[in-house]
């Protein structure tokens, strides 16, 4: 009886264990594709400090990347002296005519992102901007993302403004106060 029992736990085990291999397994290592030397497509970036009205820093910060130049996406930031991103926004360079030109090269777009970090701003104050009249849908001469009272405060409040290129004619406009930012909206120039 103890024969049988040691017999089918033999069995058992021998039935519970993968069968060896009749050949011995083959490890083969792949060999990793060339790397490209350096990454394709258009690329460019600038930084500059900004010393805004009232003694308020900020970091401007511009980039673009894309496939080719006339593809690629421009994005514009403003970041506390301490790094929080205050406000930031995309463009594909072929919408914003005033600042890119479809046609740059590489060297072309480093130099336009560089300028498209400087402020086009006259005087750096939100209390440039035309006053926007009770009653009427706009200020003279500009396209508001906001509405009136946003708009009407950051002026009262002569907020630090940033503005920069934003499409064939117009520079959008972004008022600052300490670690708050608001696009305002586009200047546009005043049809007769």
């Amino acid at each position: 009886m103890m024969r049988i029992g040691v017999s089918l736990l033999a069995l058992g085990l021998m039935a519970c264990s993968p069968p060896a291999s009749e050949t011995p397994a083959t490890s083969t290592a792949e060999i990793p594709a060339a790397s490209t030397p350096g990454r394709l497509g258009c690329d460019a970036n600038a930084s500059r400090d900004w010393s805004a009205v009232g003694s308020q820093y900020y970091i401007m910060e511009t980039e673009a990347h894309g496939a080719t130049c006339g593809e690629a996406i421009a994005t514009i930031r403003i970041k506390s002296t301490e790094g929080q991103v205050l406000f930031t926004h995309d463009y594909p360079t072929r919408d914003v005519a005033l600042a890119f030109n479809p046609n740059s090269a590489q060297t072309g777009l480093r130099e336009e992102i560089d300028s498209w970090a400087q402020n086009a701003s006259e005087t750096g104050s939100a209390a440039e901007l035309p006053a926007w009249p009770a009653g009427a849908h706009a200020p003279p001469g500009f396209q508001p993302a906001v509405t009136r009272n946003v708009y009407e405060q950051a002026r009262g409040n002569q907020s630090a403004l940033f503005c920069y290129p934003d499409g064939v004619e117009s520079n959008a406009c972004v008022a600052v106060a300490g670690t708050h930012a608001t696009l305002l909206g586009s200047k546009t120039p005043e049809r007769p």
